[in-house]
């Protein structure tokens, strides 16, 4: 699965293969969903077998072990709001998207950063969700983001994140969770949601065989008893450090999901621009790379306004700060150049077992599209 990551040159590359010339960068896919009614299998929830993965990225050497390329996957899925006033979102999160890298991956220390950055609507749009592979490089996160559909109209509330929520919870495989840590989720609104799932637009959504695959990849849920959005958010939240992040300050938006997420994860975004900054404080206050009391310098040395980072302190002052350092396999997680005996081994050998050094094979090709054990 190779080892490259994130570059500003790659993005730059990818920018002028995938964004057009004028117009909105999904201008193309969206021309296409008129003509055919469909989405690309990139970016369409039901797409490449439903189950998004986050999983490590390893060589084989010429021993027979698998060595750790980068380091630890750790998975951020990001669902954005793009109906109404929030329409243009897509090409601001694509104007942005070095600078997520950067900021987050700056406050992640040893890990393997695998975004996945998609876009929700309401039910009575074309598409409700567009929902992406986790992946790890520009070209392929510039591509999915030029892909999305978004509806660019209807009113401003109420929205249907609550989708993108149940893929997340339940349609989500991640390498993270099974060393007893958490990846990062996060949802933008200024618009709130609804309280329960319908099981027709889940089925339109995820296609129909979603039950079974909640049900293949390990979790139980009754299509005749669907869970509740708040009770779905608790489920994620035992596989991932979740956060809604409103933009605007409507009393409505702030009392609905306040009361799924908890005030201590409704978090303020003065604009989708600053996402980055935002996401960044977050991950690095929960990670322990950020302190409370440097969190303000850090946002205004990276573009954020002193009365907007003053207003993010103020919010993020009550998110579950240490919460993954506070972990017990925090500092046992796996680092680059660790080796594993299989591929699909949880924890890599002891250095002690290994008998001579392994040059890596030829068997870290970068294929297309996803393709996950």
């Amino acid at each position: 699965m190779g080892k490259r990551t994130f570059s500003r040159e790659a993005y730059s590359l990818a920018a002028e293969t995938f964004v057009p010339k004028s117009g909105p960068a999904t201008f193309r896919a969206e021309q296409v969903a008129r003509e055919t009614g469909t989405l690309n299998p990139l970016v369409d929830p039901a797409g490449y077998g439903v189950i998004r993965r986050s999983l490590p990225r390893l060589e084989k050497r010429a021993d027979g072990l698998w060595v750790l390329t980068v380091g630890t996957p750790i998975p951020k899925e990001v669902r954005v709001d793009t109906t109404g006033s929030m329409g243009g979102n897509v090409d601001i999160a694509l104007r942005v998207l070095p600078k997520d890298y950067e900021l987050c991956s700056g406050v992640l220390p040893g890990y393997d950063l695998q975004s996945a950055i998609g876009i929700f609507g309401d039910v009575g749009d074309r598409f409700v969700l567009c929902r992406p592979q986790f992946e790890m490089v520009a070209e392929k996160i510039v591509e999915q983001l030029t892909l999305m559909v978004p509806e660019r109209a209807g009113g401003d509330a109420p929205e249907d994140p609550h989708y993108g929520l149940f893929g997340a919870a339940f349609l989500t495989a991640v390498y993270i969770v099974r060393i007893d840590l958490k990846g990062y989720d996060f949802t933008v609104s200024d618009a709130p949601g609804r309280d329960w799932l319908d099981e027709s637009q889940l089925r339109r959504i995820f296609g129909p065989e979603v039950f079974e695959k909640v049900a293949e990849n390990g979790h139980k849920v009754d299509s005749r008893d669907l869970p509740s959005t708040m009770e779905v958010v608790q489920d994620l939240l035992k596989r991932a450090h979740a956060f809604f992040l409103q933009v605007g300050d409507a009393p409505s938006t702030t009392r609905f999901w306040t009361g799924v997420f908890g005030a201590e994860r409704v978090v303020v975004l003065p604009s989708t621009e600053l996402l980055p900054q935002v996401q960044a404080a977050i991950i690095g206050l929960t990670e322990g790379t950020l302190d409370l009391s440097s969190v303000e310098e850090f946002l205004q040395e990276n573009n954020v306004e002193r009365d907007d980072a003053k207003r993010i302190v103020r919010s993020v002052a009550n998110i579950p700060i240490g919460a993954q350092a506070a972990l017990p396999n925090f500092g046992k997680r796996p680092q680059k150049g660790d080796l594993f005996r299989e591929k699909t081994d949880v924890w890599p050998i002891d250095p002690s077992e290994v008998d001579s050094e392994g040059a890596p094979s030829e068997e870290s090709g970068d294929p297309e599209g996803p393709k996950w054990l």
